[in-house]
């Protein structure tokens, strides 16, 4: 999914593609070294006790919360406070965070016919938060929402893996129902899928997998804004222009059927605040709202966090581990076709400058592929030697770019790149213009609102030539990120989106590559070939890899239970709670 988390994920939309995901042991083993990542700032917080109001800090606010429109892994850590899904993954620091528990459903299913066939029974008693109960039907209309033509984004795997009817099924609004997604009573939901998936019960714990109550989304853009919820928080009624929003509690929401989520707050309180170094320093002078506060996507500001990390007292306040994304820019292959003129973009990249932005070494490693190194899928090669020369080579690039010019073919001496606008992000940004200038290639910065930001690049008539991007695999595999960043079939006509396929690549050997991996049943050899795959895409430059973030979020000294959740690569919204729930949220942050 796609990840901003120094400011996602942003739109994804549907494609034709096959996937095989991992089966649940081999998820626990791959997704090890990032369920690891969990600091020790966790352990050492006091008892939490129950009650009073959370206040969680947001670069922008959330794209989505209606469950099938999400995409992004900041939507997914907040959307699961209010909208239950089949399977989930534990709210525990460590390698529990990457174990998968029943959630809406009483274990984790039961596959039949070849994996092609996976049934669940629901649990009886959970209710909506008007009191009504929660049964089969509604699950099943909030998998048939998926193939509505009227949404633009959510992740496009019930598409996908699903049977489709015999007339392609264009969503409940049609007045049709998917065959292939089948009530055998209110508390039995059966799914019949287009191939073997071993794994299926992965794929459920996604927020598109949630149920929605028929007739709640009538008003698709407010139920975007306020959905009906089945966890143990309601959001409550808010303009549309509104800076944040409030969960309060769902009082019909019973914790004697829901075994993950906490729910130590009454209330949590949204609030966006994108000036990341006000924000750490109110949180460094941790005095009335700070001290309830926690940032959930954005790390702690350059200029502090030498200051934060070695002081003994703060850094107990942080809560850190490697996030298990890649940091990157999609190269537009529609308007830079020539090879040698990525190549040369590629060689010319300074990445130990940009990291120095961020930070430091302390921020993350620096990346050479586009699958992250916790994943058994991940490939060691180093075609731009990054890991020798991390300043770039200016004499590669400028051989490049001559070969180019000679050609007949010179690459482009103006370049648009876009960015969230977001000035912390423009700070890091700010080095590219300047390696680039190095080798006579001017950078224009194309600030774009951060709310559409992964809608607006996914659009292929954008007109930017590089864009700012980051991606959380959505399970622990390479399925789950070359696919869906470099499938062809991902790009559509301008004024259409093109999911997550930033390069906009359509490319007819890479696609026939990622079918044949999708086709393979040995897990070992399916990760050989998404590394081969990735090692050919960095040949081919459509992409420049930089980091392997590692986040570094900070909290106020009443905040408790805060880990990095190896699903979101974010503190774990469902396991935060206050030590002193009497010290109130009455005051603005300082750092707004």
């Amino acid at each position: 999914m796609p990840d901003l988390s120094m400011s996602p994920v942003h739109a994804s939309t549907r494609a034709s593609r096959k996937r095989r995901r991992l089966v649940a042991a081999a998820a626990a083993v791959t997704l090890l070294g990032v369920a690891s990542a969990c600091d020790s700032a966790a352990d050492a917080n006091d008892t939490i006790t129950q009650g009073g109001t959370l206040r969680v800090v947001l670069p922008a606010l959330p794209d989505h919360l209606d469950p099938q429109k999400i995409a992004a892994a900041m939507d997914a850590n907040i959307s699961r406070l209010i909208s239950r899904t089949l399977t989930t993954y534990k709210a525990e620091p460590g390698t529990a965070s990457s174990e998968l528990v029943p959630d809406l459903a009483t274990d984790l299913g039961r596959p039949s016919e070849n994996n092609t066939v996976w049934e669940f029974k629901l649990r009886e008693g959970v209710k909506w938060e008007d009191g009504s109960p929660v049964v089969c039907s509604q699950l099943k209309y909030g998998v048939e929402r998926n193939f509505a033509k009227v949404f633009d984004s959510g992740l496009p795997y019930a598409e996908l893996m699903l049977a489709d009817n015999a007339t392609p099924y264009e969503g409940p609004y049609s007045g049709k129902e998917l065959d292939s997604v089948v009530c055998e009573d209110t508390q039995t939901i059966k799914f019949r899928l287009k191939q073997p998936a071993g794994d299926f019960n992965y794929t459920v714990a996604l927020s598109i997998f949630s149920p929605t109550k028929q007739g709640a989304d009538g008003d698709k853009d407010a139920y975007d804004i306020r959905p009906l919820s089945s966890g143990p928080y309601r959001v409550e009624p808010r303009p549309k222009d509104a800076t944040g929003f409030t969960l309060v509690r769902n009082e019909h929401w019973s914790s004697t059927l829901d075994s993950v989520r906490k729910a130590h707050p009454d209330k949590i309180v949204f609030a966006v605040d994108a000036n990341d170094p006000a924000v750490t320093n109110a949180l460094i002078q941790d005095q009335g709202a700070d001290r309830n506060t926690i940032v959930l996507q954005t790390n702690v500001a350059p200029n502090f966090l030498q200051q934060v990390i070695n002081d003994p007292k703060l850094s107990q306040r942080v809560a850190q581990g490697p996030s298990g994304a890649v940091r990157y820019f999609a190269i537009n292959t529609e308007l830079v076709k020539n090879l040698d003129c990525r190549k040369a973009l590629s060689f010319a990249f300074n990445k130990r400058k940009y990291r120095q932005a961020m930070g430091g070494s302390v921020i993350g490693e620096l990346a050479t592929s586009m699958i992250p190194p916790n994943l058994a899928a991940h490939a060691k090669f180093d075609i731009y030697r990054t890991l020798s020369d991390s300043d770039g080579d200016e004499d590669e690039a400028l051989k490049l770019l001559d070969k180019a010019k000679n050609e007949g073919k010179p690459c482009p001496d103006k370049l648009k790149v876009a960015l969230p606008d977001n000035d912390t992000i423009a700070r890091y940004v700010k080095t590219m213009v300047d390696a680039y200038i190095r080798i006579g290639i001017k950078v224009e910065l194309n600030r774009l609102p951060a709310k559409s930001y992964f809608g607006d690049i996914a659009d292929i008539g954008h007109g930017n030539h590089l864009v700012y991007a980051g991606w959380i695999p959505d399970w622990a595999n390479g399925s789950a990120v070359i696919p869906p960043l470099f499938d062809g079939a991902l790009v559509k006509p301008s004024g259409e989106q093109s999911g997550s396929n930033y390069s906009f690549l359509n490319d007819p050997e890479i696609n026939k590559a990622i079918a044949d991996a999708m086709a393979e049943d040995d897990l070992n050899r399916q990760y050989k070939l998404w590394g081969e795959i990735d090692n050919r895409l960095s040949d081919m430059a459509v992409t420049i890899p930089v980091l392997y973030p590692k986040s570094i979020r900070m909290y106020g000294s009443n905040v408790a239970g805060a880990f990095i959740h190896s699903q979101f690569g974010a503190p774990d919204l469902a396991s935060l709670g206050l030590k002193d729930p009497s010290i109130p949220v009455d005051v603005t942050s300082s750092g707004s």
